[in-house]
């Protein structure tokens, strides 16, 4: 499943730990402790703390969101490396569309008995605020 953290600032849901993290899981532990025993003050106060963490310790993790930029589109290129001794060398070209690459790779195989190609995709991101 993937971690959707609650920005620290929205306070209509408790804070999620972050996965991996040490003392998101301590706290984490501390308030299920303090719902279990049913002392809402401390359960607040663990949430408090998670929050305060979140925000020193994961600000650049929670607040933002990765995405592929739309306004642009990605980059596709292949490079046959088949050849005795030396690689072909024979290259796509870039392309936005990756059937374009596939088409190429199918022609050039079909022209030099060549089979083994390195394929690069390239793309912009955008950090998105959740």
């Amino acid at each position: 499943m993937l971690h959707q953290p609650v920005p620290p600032d929205d306070l209509s849901r408790p804070p999620v730990p972050v996965p991996g993290c040490g003392t998101c899981t301590e706290l984490a532990i501390r308030r299920d402790d303090a719902r279990a025993r049913c002392n809402r003050s401390a359960e607040t106060d663990a949430n408090v703390l998670l929050r305060h963490h979140l925000r020193r310790d994961h600000a650049s993790r929670t607040a933002y969101t990765i995405v592929q930029d739309p306004s642009t589109k990605p980059h596709y290129e292949s490079h046959c490396v088949s050849g005795t001794g030396t690689a072909c060398g024979a290259s796509s070209g870039p392309h936005h569309d990756r059937a374009q690459i596939e088409d190429w790779q199918h022609t050039h195989t079909h022209q030099t008995q060549h089979t083994r190609y390195r394929r690069t995709f390239a793309d912009y991101a955008v950090m998105e605020p959740l």
